[in-house]
């Protein structure tokens, strides 16, 4: 276990047996720092994707413990700390390309039994007042369980009354909670069966259930996807290649990428969240050229001008950010959604 009050990027010691390393860890606890500096490191924590402050006069002696594991492409939550307020606009996902959604579970003090389901999206933004207690949750990316995009449509808080979320209610905790035992080995088992944990309670949230046509195309846009980011660095990338390598038809391809932009705007906005996080990355490559290369934009011109309409700021300017990042200190929630 790491030291209270210290942010931990890097895995644990592997289980006896494990072939493989357990899987990415981050953690904060505030609990054995300077009661005046407790909150900034908090804060800090958190920040730039979700934006903390406290609805006290002080800050002084705030309490606040926090670990995020990565299983897979799903990122599972533990957190308890005091009351403070938790915001991020909307606007904020076209910069830094973070689209996650939230799953949370409120979890009661006195036995641990979950009380309370909240739904939400990096991507939508949200604005938590007065936020405390203990959580457990999960975030998880978009284009894993497309089926899933009704659900989190909007932000919302739940009673767990209907069987399905009374269900996962009991799952999700005892999944996070035995994240130190999941090794990189054990990984991609387990988040499948997450995942299928997740789709089949969720999807007993809506009252209206997606249609066979609906079901059929979310899928069909998983694998594309897939087949996208596999081939970021491909010049000829195009909603050609695809068909031919997906087995959709063309005019299917155009039909179930419709109501998200088209497949044209899912490719390059996939090679420019790519770009992003190398951009961003601490051992990631210091040339953008090389960098814009990497994700299928060969002409650097080209690039900068699609970066700054992505995200209001040129490559150059995420590449500078890397000289405040910490070699010391790892960050926390930013490096855990963009591995």
């Amino acid at each position: 276990m790491p030291q209270a009050g210290t942010v931990v990027l890097g895995s644990p010691a592997p289980r006896a047996g494990a072939n493989t390393p357990p899987i990415g860890r981050f953690a904060v606890d505030t609990r054995d720092l300077p009661a005046a500096i407790r909150f900034d490191v908090w804060r800090a924590f958190w920040e730039p994707v979700v934006h903390v402050s406290t609805p006290r006069a002080g800050t002084t002696g705030f309490r606040g413990q926090a670990e995020l594991r990565r299983l897979g492409r799903h990122v599972l939550l533990k957190f308890q700390a005091d009351a403070a307020d938790y915001r991020r606009a909307r606007s904020e996902g076209l910069r830094d390309g973070l689209d996650h959604w939230l799953l949370a579970l409120r979890l009661a003090e006195a036995d641990g039994q979950p009380e309370e389901l909240l739904l939400g999206a990096l991507s939508h933004g949200f604005g938590l007042r007065k936020l405390g207690g203990h959580w457990c949750g999960v975030l998880i990316q978009p284009e894993n369980l497309p089926q899933l995009a009704p659900v989190f449509a909007s932000g919302r808080a739940l009673a767990l009354s209907s069987p399905a979320a009374r269900m996962l209610g009991g799952m999700l905790p005892r999944i996070v909670a035995s994240a130190d035992e999941i090794s990189a080995e054990d990984a991609p088992r387990l988040e499948a069966a997450l995942s299928s944990m997740l789709s089949a309670c969720l999807m007993g949230l809506e009252t209206r259930p997606a249609s066979t046509r609906q079901q059929l195309e979310a899928a069909r846009r998983a694998r594309v996807i897939a087949l996208v980011d596999a081939a970021l660095g491909e010049a000829e990338l195009s909603p050609a290649m695809l068909v031919k390598r997906s087995g959709i038809s063309r005019s299917e391809l155009y039909r179930c990428f419709a109501p998200i932009g088209g497949i044209a705007r899912v490719i390059q906005q996939r090679r420019l969240r790519q770009a992003y996080r190398d951009l961003m990355r601490a051992d990631g490559p210091a040339s953008v050229s090389r960098i814009g290369e990497a994700v299928g934009f060969y002409d650097p011109s080209s690039f900068t001008r699609a970066f700054r309409r992505e995200f209001g700021c040129t490559p150059s300017e995420v590449l500078t950010r890397r000289q405040f990042q910490s070699t010391e200190v790892a960050p926390g929630l930013a490096a855990a959604l963009s591995a």
